[in-house]
């Protein structure tokens, strides 16, 4: 089985099995916060397996399949530091900003912190200079996923007849053009992340007509 990622819209629902080699897979159920009891351990596996299936997956890819590792739930809301620098202290990783894994950013992001706190440091000599640039940087790109991230858990997750009526708009565009959901699965903070992308990912652009008339 390839890598897998499927989405149910009508309950706010979502899953993702990755294969991580020799046979292997690492299998996630994703579901708004209250919308259902927290799974754990063998007594769940059942309740993890019909899950998965309402989120829009097939029961029929778990048959025959053997857990291995935990099954548990946990909060996925981001936390982060704002400005992480102080007194002679960076945080980089998951200590500066730890994003919601339903998105899948985590790992990329935290190698990002080295690369850039890296950088800095060897182009500049003042490493109090250095580090107080990396925390402003680190604003600005986290600040561009997380927002990226709250319009997906909007048009996503969020329950509701207000949430119904976004995804009635929404969804049908982004079915007829993927381009307008930002692609921050592979670019991360540096998918644009503007005003004019947020309407376009909501549907809420629009083109005025130019309407022509020859005179004689």
């Amino acid at each position: 089985m390839v890598q897998r990622t499927y989405r149910n819209p009508s309950n706010q629902q979502h899953g993702v099995i990755i294969p991580i080699g020799q046979g292997r897979f690492r299998a996630y159920f994703i579901f708004h916060h209250g919308s259902q009891d927290s799974l754990s351990g063998s007594k769940d596996e059942v309740a993890f397996v019909a899950g998965c299936a309402t989120a829009g997956g097939c029961a029929e890819w778990f048959e025959g399949a053997e857990r291995i590792g935990p099954l548990a739930t946990f909060n996925a809301a981001d936390r982060w530091v704002a400005d992480p620098y102080r007194e002679g202290v960076v945080l980089i990783g998951d200590a500066a900003a730890s994003s919601d894994p339903s998105f899948g950013a985590g790992l990329s992001l935290s190698f990002r912190d080295v690369r850039v706190l890296r950088d800095l440091l060897i182009a500049n000599e003042d490493w109090l200079t250095a580090a107080q640039s990396y925390a402003r940087e680190h604003d600005r790109y986290y600040g561009s996923l997380h927002q990226q991230h709250d319009w997906a858990r909007e048009l996503f997750f969020q329950r509701g007849p207000e949430a119904e009526a976004k995804r009635a708009i929404a969804l049908p565009k982004l079915a007829d053009d993927p381009s307008r959901r930002p692609d921050v699965l592979a670019l991360g903070p540096d998918a644009p992340s503007d005003e004019f992308v947020r309407r376009r990912f909501f549907g809420l652009d629009y083109y005025k007509r130019i309407i022509v008339a020859a005179i004689r």
